[in-house]
């Protein structure tokens, strides 16, 4: 976990002091807080998937646990698509190429 702190226009990234013990974060961070969320975060309402991507900026398309459940998904234009959790439901082989056939027909390459 990291955040960061603007300087004169640059960003320096600090390293949050759980980053080691993944646990011990959750913990911490779990028990001093309502939910899961450190306390340098700040949530962002998702933009529309349709909304342009303004000159020079690098858009990040971030989703999570699809389950094989990406058939109804509006997937955004992105510069760079960071999935995170599971994107199967069993594991199964079949799902994975389910999964990177997807990913092939989203890829703009």
């Amino acid at each position: 976990m990291a955040h960061g702190i603007p300087s004169q226009g640059k960003v320096t990234i600090t390293v949050d002091e759980y980053s080691s013990n993944p646990t011990q974060a959750f913990t911490h961070y779990n028990i001093n807080q309502s939910r899961f969320q450190p306390p340098h975060v700040h949530m962002v309402d998702p933009i529309p998937y349709d909304t342009p991507k303004p000159a020079g900026h690098t858009r990040f398309v971030c989703i999570s646990d699809t389950h094989s459940r990406t058939d109804g998904i509006q997937m955004p234009y992105g510069d760079i698509l960071l999935h995170t959790g599971d994107f199967t439901e069993l594991g199964l082989p079949s799902e994975v190429k389910k999964f990177n056939d997807w990913l092939g027909m989203h890829s703009q390459g």
